[in-house]
């Protein structure tokens, strides 16, 4: 548990945090999990932030990598799913976390952006990235 999560957890397990990641998990559902508490509650506040967080930022980009590569095929289409194709729906989004992504998260993004249907500005901010 990291302490930019407790709140959502508490929310969503109607639990103190420490009993509801330590104790019985019935309250937990990955996709729920991913987009409330993830995605909601923690990655979307941080890429918005005026001053942004840079060792969250890196903390979510590796936990998203990291489930993006489960060999587990639910576990990675959930995390697909609830925290990269979310960002898809505001340029913002997009600019802030592509520079920070993993090279897997970034491969896969990219490979579903149309970069003409992105703004001349974005494409501008995403020229490195983009092909």
């Amino acid at each position: 548990m990291v302490p930019e999560s407790r709140a959502g957890i508490e929310k969503m397990s109607g639990l103190p945090a420490e009993r509801a990641v330590t104790g019985n998990v019935e309250w937990f559902d990955l996709y729920d999990f991913l987009r409330e508490v993830v995605f909601w509650g923690v990655v979307r506040p941080a890429l918005q932030a005026r001053e942004q967080d840079a060792g969250l930022l890196s903390r979510c980009a590796e936990f998203t990598e990291t489930l993006l590569l489960n060999s587990t095929e639910s576990v990675s289409a959930a995390v697909y799913f609830q925290l990269v194709e979310p960002l898809y729906g505001g340029e913002e989004l997009l600019t802030a976390a592509v520079p920070l992504m993993r090279p897997e998260t970034l491969r896969i993004t990219l490979g579903e952006l149309d970069p003409d249907r992105l703004s001349a500005q974005t494409r501008a901010e995403l020229a490195d990235f983009l092909p």
